[in-house]
């Protein structure tokens, strides 16, 4: 897997790359974030957070979420990653670890952004939210729902854009598919400006680096350019100033602009990436050019004799013509899926490209030495680099093992490649002339391949010299027998192909109704233009079984006896392999078998049928011992396990399972693929199998020494189901709850999403509460006993409480404990936590507020003031009707002592805070003193000063 469906950032070298290195590139492998060397293609790193899809130990029996979106920040080296299933994770690059996970939205994520000091992250999704993000806090500010479809462009704004990076951006601009452009201002959480971009949907956004101008696309060629100026009041901070129409008719999917240093003025540049295989590159003209410009058309104007108001219309309706000019447009093999600047150095115009077709390219584009002059039609772009060699164009629908286990085949539309199973690289990469490969073949020895193809040729390879050995075309000729819509160029697919296990003889099964048998035989062959001799291997048609149907699948048993062969009117025929003579046909399915296996005693065959059934018969009668329900959609294969009747089935729903043929029953489902798995294949050990899917990707799946308990794994299934379906009932109450309260329709709701952590968590602060109250409780009793006692009420000696034994444990007290299971929840998940306590848990909660903040635990938790306010404010805010209701004085005395106490508390900790900052601020200023000197380029500078002189100026000699 090259890149899937996420977009691609480009990074600088890293500390080990050379000086002269063009960068690295992070893509999506599905769900992992790839890594790559531009330069070499190789792969430098592998980000995957959690365990191994379907391992035994996995949290979830479901397949891993794919990356959707990626986002980097280059000051802290961090990507932030968003995922299908709507949760965003926070990677650092340098320790290659997740330092924080957000869990919010509903769907997958569509765009993320940092902000310029990268302490804040806004996301959008495709269940039409917006939620801005704290990364110092860990946890979700807000959700902010205006739209009313998936979000495609997000951007901060500031009214002052030259301002520190230490000031928060106070504006956030926002387009979606519902065809509105917004803007929100952070503070109010309210969306200050809506205009409707777009009649239909609005596909991207791009803006500016002065922000004072930002382009739209909607629907086909469709391009918008907007001013912005927050200085403005409201309603006027977004005008619309026109649009133009870009040469491609399909839409425009990413905009980004780039300013390129060229002599002494920066020029402009932006690119329009469409989803066809161009990207258009324009140059947004300087104010001076447009000054010139103006003066040049209203002069030409006024020779043709036009007035003051007809010139003001025509300048007016050629604005955006004279602001933005065509570049260059830059043409791809195939479409496009995204596309970044490269921005390693202001004078090159670098872009990297993934495209649809699972590879990456590196393209240059020579820069004139006057860029203003330049004609598009003049420049073109360079492909430097390409990286494409770890994975197919299209689809695998063919692999095969060899004998050894040491080599892995995989052929698809046009090409063939040989892997290394231990290093998982690439050896052997053949372009295949024949086209759409359909199934192939490893010969005994390991170093040639039978291929069959969709057009009816078979081929012969020998890795051994990397060239074609052997072809045969037309090998299953269609001739006037069939009218399949298969058919191609007179050719009939070769469906399937087996070998006989001593490995001398070939059958072939085609869409021309008949079964071919070849041998091999060694001829000698002169080489053309000389009188060398040298021997070469070819396919040596020997004997043809006709049908009254297509073929579909042909396999021959381990003990080469039988031939068992599916065809097109769902039954399975099994023939004696020597004579041909048909010895039983297996009729059951409803529809077409589109795999068999037999197993290694030839005493049972399995077939898999696209009515999503398994069917396990007798060889020796026919008989069908069961057949299971296997998969949720067309089984595509079925593969025995070497000296045993387990086997694994494999089909369109994604899924791989691994199953008893005695008892019937399925030992483990293995979910990885994120779409149709299409072929599998079994090491001659059975201790590796590897799979192929839709999704590009090749898996490699180990047997384990793990013993699996078939009741836990059933357990396991039935507890995800029960989980979901909590989880599910959960964000119903909540949902109906904010309902009741937002009446109103809220454009800014809580960020909060129930997870099983979440649960876990609250109900572990629960556990943790009726421990540490039974304590306090406990130790306020004896301190009464003891007060009496003293007093000489009481004639009894207090006997002192025997703590519960997890306290004796960890050596601490009652209050300590639950502070320390408190700040083990983790910041993004503990607002969700608090949800689920019950409302006597609440008061619990306060009790603990109170103790913690007295005078005598007071000093020793101001490390934890910010968490104990955070627990407070929303304990309070969430149950204050409740809280009222009660009209208890107990608690209102409770509460105003906290207060009381927090305040006193926060007041000297903000002081002591105040005096550090001041300091470090003095300290900043004592070592820019001493250490920066500020540079000035001194032909820039004059040339700035003779623009800006006098007309007549003195030249000093």
């Amino acid at each position: 897997m090259i890149s899937s469906q996420s977009n691609i950032v480009w990074l600088p070298p890293s500390g080990g790359q050379s000086s002269k290195s063009i960068g690295r590139a992070i893509s999506s492998g599905l769900e992992e974030i790839l890594v790559w060397d531009i330069k070499t293609g190789e792969i430098v790193n592998r980000l995957r957070d959690g365990l191994t899809p379907g391992a035994s130990n996995a949290s979830t029996s479901e397949a891993p979420s794919p990356i959707t979106f990626l986002e980097y920040f280059e000051a802290t080296n961090i990507v932030a990653a968003g995922y299908a299933d709507g949760s965003i994770k926070i990677w650092d690059l340098t320790s290659t670890s997740v330092l924080i996970s957000f869990q919010g939205h509903k769907s997958a994520i569509s765009i993320l952004k940092f902000d310029r000091s990268g302490t804040r992250l806004v996301s959008g999704s495709s269940d039409s939210s917006i939620i801005l993000w704290d990364l110092v806090g860990e946890e979700g500010l807000f959700k902010l729902k205006g739209h009313k479809s998936q979000i495609t462009g997000l951007s901060f704004l500031s009214e002052h854009e030259h301002e520190s990076e230490d000031d928060m951006e106070d504006y956030l601009l926002s387009v979606s598919k519902d065809g509105l452009i917004k803007l929100w201002e952070l503070k109010s959480q309210q969306c200050i400006e809506s205009h409707l971009a777009h009649s239909n949907e609005c596909w991207s956004m791009g803006i500016n680096k002065a922000k004072n101008v930002l382009i739209t696309s909607g629907n086909k060629d469709q391009v918008k350019v907007w001013e912005l100026d927050l200085t403005q009041p409201d309603t006027k901070k977004i005008i619309e100033k026109g649009s133009f129409e870009k040469q491609s008719k399909s839409r425009c999917n990413n905009i980004q602009f780039r300013t390129l240093k060229n002599a002494l003025t920066p020029v402009e540049l932006f690119f329009l990436q469409n989803t066809d295989r161009t990207i258009e590159i324009f140059r947004v003209r300087s104010e001076d050019e447009i000054k010139k410009g103006i003066t040049k058309r209203t002069k030409r104007l006024k020779d043709k004799g036009y007035e003051d108001e007809e010139i003001l219309q025509s300048l007016r309706e050629s604005e955006i013509s004279m602001m933005i000019t065509p570049f260059t447009t830059l043409r791809t093999t195939a479409k496009i899926k995204s596309c970044a600047w490269v921005s390693k150095s202001n004078k090159k115009l670098d872009l990297l490209i993934s495209l649809t077709n699972n590879s990456i390219e590196y393209h240059n584009i020579p820069v004139p030495e006057n860029v203003k002059k330049a004609q598009a039609a003049d420049l073109h772009s360079v492909k430097q680099h390409t990286i494409d060699l770890l994975g197919h164009r299209t689809d695998i629908r063919a692999m095969d093992l060899s004998s050894d286990d040491k080599l892995l085949a995989t052929a698809s539309n046009g090409e063939l490649k040989i892997w290394n199973i231990k290093s998982n690289s690439v050896i052997r990469s053949f372009t295949l002339d024949g086209g759409y490969a359909l199934c192939c073949k490893f010969l005994p020895g390991g170093t040639l391949i039978a291929v069959g193809f969709k057009n009816g040729d078979l081929e012969l390879y020998d890795l051994a010299t990397s060239s074609l050995v052997d072809r045969v075309e037309r090998a299953h000729d269609s001739g006037s027998t069939s009218s399949s819509k298969d058919s191609d160029d007179n050719g009939s697919a070769i469906w399937s192909l087996d070998l006989t296990p001593d490995g001398k003889t070939l059958v072939t099964g085609g869409n021309d109704k008949s079964v071919k048998f070849w041998n091999f035989k060694v001829e000698q062959e002169l080489v053309a233009g000389s009188s060398t001799v040298i021997s070469k291997l070819k396919f040596v048609h020997n004997q043809t079984l006709e049908l009254n149907e297509d073929v579909l699948c042909v396999r021959i048993s381990p003990d080469s006896k039988y031939l068992a062969i599916s065809l097109l009117n769902n039954n399975v025929q099994v023939v004696f392999f020597d004579s041909l003579k048909l010895f039983l046909t297996l009729y059951g399915h409803k529809l077409p078998v589109l795999s068999i296996d037999i197993s290694f005693d030839s005493k049972l065959i399995i077939t898999s049928s696209a009515d999503k059934n398994i069917k396990i018969w007798g060889l020796d009668f026919g008989d069908c011992h069961k057949s299971i329900f296997g998969h949720q959609d067309s089984i595509m294969n079925v593969k025995f396990i070497p000296e045993s009747h387990h086997f694994f089935s494999s089909g369109k729903d994604g899924l791989i399972k691994y199953w008893d043929g005695d008892k019937f029953e399925c030992i483990q489902k293995l979910p990885a693929h994120q779409s149709e798995v299409w072929c599998l294949s079994v090491s001659s050990t059975g201790m590796f199998m590897v799979s192929t899917s839709h999704d590009h990707s090749i898996r490699v799946w180990e047997a384990t020494d793990d013993q699996v308990f078939l009741e836990e794994e059933r357990e396991k299934e039935m507890d995800q189901l029960y989980e979901n379906t909590l989880l599910e009932s959960l964000e119903d109450d909540v949902r109906v709850e904010e309902g009741d309260e937002n009446e109103d329709n809220d454009e800014s709701t809580k960020v909060t999403r129930q997870t099983m952590e979440t649960l876990k968590a609250g109900e572990k602060l629960m556990e943790a509460m009726d421990i540490g109250i039974e304590d306090i409780e406990a130790q306020e009793e004896y301190e009464a006993h003891l007060k009496s006692f003293r007093n000489k009420k009481s004639d009894v000696a207090p006997i002192k409480p025997t703590p519960h034994s997890i306290l004796l444990a960890f050596r601490v007290s009652g209050q300590e404990y639950v502070l320390s299971v408190l700040k083990k929840i983790r910041s993004a998940q503990l607002v969700d936590a608090m949800l689920v306590l019950p409302f006597s848990y609440t008061l619990r909660l306060l009790k603990f507020i109170e103790v913690w903040t007295n005078a005598e635990n007071v000093t020793a938790n101001v490390q934890n003031m910010s968490l104990l306010c955070k627990v407070l404010f929303f304990v309070v805010r969430s149950n204050a009707r409740e809280l009222i209701s009660q009209r208890d004085p107990n608690v209102k005395n409770q509460l105003i002592k906290v207060k009381l106490q927090l305040r006193a508390a926060l007041s000297q900790t903000s002081e002591t805070v105040g005096v550090n900052t001041q300091a470090l601020k003095f300290i900043k200023q004592q070592w820019k003193l001493t250490h920066e000197t500020e540079f000035i380029d001194e032909a820039e500078q004059r040339a700035y000063q003779d623009k800006n002189s006098v007309k007549r100026s003195f030249t000093t000699i």
